[in-house]
């Protein structure tokens, strides 16, 4: 089977946790993330996405999507919606009822139906009121 992004996000942006993630990434999957550190292991993934869905509903809306064999290259807004104050939320503090949208740049490096490796990049967000 092929990785298939338009499941992908259709199934992040459907799951309430991160019970989707096996699903999508391997379990020696690499992320670099924006700010310069590097996750190894999907583990580690999984302990940042819990960390920042804290309090915060997350939805991807792909803007334009490329792809080559198994390289993808995406670019994405992520909206971070918090439910609950989230001062020490990892790109700004959040209030709750407040949104911030960031966009991301996201390098895919697949391996058959799976995400093995994933370099991202953001532009700096601006926090403002959930509609």
């Amino acid at each position: 089977m092929d990785f298939d992004f338009e499941r992908y996000i259709a199934d992040f942006n459907g799951n309430e946790d991160e019970s989707m993630v096996p699903k999508y990434f391997t379990e020696d999957v690499v992320i670099e993330g924006p700010d310069g550190n590097t996750l190894h292991g999907l583990q580690q993934w999984l302990g940042m996405l819990r960390f920042v869905h804290i309090g915060v509903r997350e939805k991807l809306h792909p803007i334009l999507v490329l792809r080559d064999g198994d390289k993808l290259l995406a670019e994405l807004d992520a909206v971070f919606t918090a439910s609950v104050d989230r001062p020490d939320f990892p790109v700004v503090p959040l209030k709750s009822g407040q949104s911030v949208t960031i966009r991301f740049f996201a390098s895919y490096r697949l391996r058959g139906h799976q995400i093995a490796r994933l370099t991202l990049a953001t532009r700096i967000p601006r926090a403002h009121d959930a509609d």
